[in-house]
């Protein structure tokens, strides 16, 4: 077994927290400097036999401006630190690095911060010592709501009014009395042509039904009512002669529908043969 990894386990064992004790001076927030990492693992890496090794991957520089507009050199660094035991065995943590500087330091800072970063992370280093569960003991109280409770209604606020479901549209009981000729005529003049009617050799039951149904725009009542007052109350009396009657009377459309008295009493005829529709 190599010993780089019984090394890197001990070391993670001996090490302790380091805690953010600096402050950054331009945007206040607290961190942890390099020199606080190296105080706290240099002793700890020398007695396990560990150091590590940079190699630089990768660069990049940009230059920036200071709001008095000063120059600042940016530099990007992608850097590989390998951490050697004695026996030669070795792992490897890849970080970036990000240093700025008016000067020729931007990147040493940007090296100083990926050392940094990789041994926080490869050794997990906390921030703060852990604290013993059994040190402290919190007494707990009923909870208190917060905020505004859901059924009081603030008096500040405008409530809008509540969105009533739009009523579902009803359909009227089917009376075969009232699918009179005119009611679809007006909207078939200007597509009804010779050419429209199904030819005898095509003919089929459901193609003529289908037909009248488009030429009634899609009512079912209608087309239903036609056929009836044609003499075909149910589908399995559709012939060639009752469909083209049919259609020739909605082409041609008379006061008054011609043809056998309507069927009141049969609100669905054609669900007795196996409706078509």
């Amino acid at each position: 077994m190599s010993n780089i990894y019984q090394a890197m386990a001990e070391v993670m064992r001996d090490v302790e927290a380091i805690g953010k004790d600096q402050k950054n001076q331009q945007q206040g927030f607290k961190f942890r400097g390099i020199d606080d990492v190296y105080n706290a693992v240099h002793p700890i890496f020398a007695k396990h036999g560990v150091f590590t090794v940079p190699t630089l991957l990768a660069e990049r520089t940009e230059e920036r401006q200071t709001r008095n507009g000063g120059n600042l050199i940016y530099r990007i660094l992608t850097m590989k630190y390998t951490f050697f035991a004695s026996d030669g065995s070795n792992v490897e943590a890849v970080v970036i690095g990000e240093g700025m500087d008016s000067g020729d330091k931007g990147a040493n800072k940007g090296m100083a911060i990926a050392h940094k970063y990789a041994l926080l992370q490869t050794l997990c280093i906390p921030t703060e010592d852990m604290v013993d569960p059994d040190s402290e003991t919190q007494e707990t109280s009923t909870r208190k709501p917060t905020g505004t409770p859901s059924n009081v209604v603030r008096q500040d606020v405008q409530q809008k009014p509540e969105r009533q479901p739009k009523p579902e549209p009803t359909t009227p009981p089917y009376d075969p009395a009232k699918a009179f000729l005119p009611k679809v005529a007006s909207t078939t003049k200007a597509i009804i042509t010779d050419a429209n009617l199904i030819i005898p050799g095509l003919f089929s039951v459901r193609r003529a039904w289908n037909h009248i149904l488009e030429i009634c725009s899609g009512d079912k009542q209608v087309a239903k009512g036609l056929f009836e007052q044609f003499g075909a109350p149910t589908s399995d009396e559709i012939t060639y002669d009752i469909y083209k009657a049919v259609f020739n009377a909605i082409k041609s459309p008379a006061e008054e529908p011609e043809g056998p008295e309507l069927f009141i009493d049969d609100e669905i005829p054609f669900e007795a043969s196996g409706a078509i529709a």
